[in-house]
């Protein structure tokens, strides 16, 4: 797979589940999709469907600690951009969102990290669709 040098970025510590593959670039289906992959380098077989929390959940914040970011050289949280694996499952409207791995990326140095979440008012399974309605974002939604 070719890919332009500034598009990639590195884990230097992997993802959880997937510490040998460090190399991925994101990857816009069409112009402004909600749904990103994340495609692995190093394992062309290997890719994530992403999505920024926000999204899903309005209020979602990140509570790292600098040393957190350190590996990937952020001193200020607020310049990464945060997105968040989903797991669509073989009906894709029981989607969920990992909100407690979250991945972090230094977009100026293209470094990035998977981070543990330590909180309890967060789930790895996430119902997406479920919140979207409740949002409004979607037909049959509130609002």
């Amino acid at each position: 797979m070719e890919v332009e040098e500034e598009r990639i970025v590195t884990f230097p510590d992997g993802l959880l589940g997937f510490r040998d593959f460090k190399r991925y670039f994101f990857h816009e289906p069409s112009q402004g999709s909600v749904l990103v992959w994340m495609q692995s380098l190093d394992l062309p077989a290997l890719a994530f469907v992403v999505i920024d929390p926000r999204i899903v959940r309005s209020d979602y914040q990140v509570k790292v600690t600098a040393a957190q970011l350190e590996p990937i050289g952020l001193s200020d949280p607020s310049r990464g951009r945060v997105w968040v694996t989903l797991t669509i499952p073989e009906d894709p409207l029981k989607m969920t969102a990992n909100l407690l791995g979250p991945i972090i990326v230094n977009p100026d140095a293209r470094l990035a990290a998977q981070i543990v979440v330590n909180d309890e008012a967060l789930t790895t399974k996430y119902p997406v669709l479920e919140s979207l309605r409740a949002q409004g974002k979607l037909a049959g939604g509130r609002g």
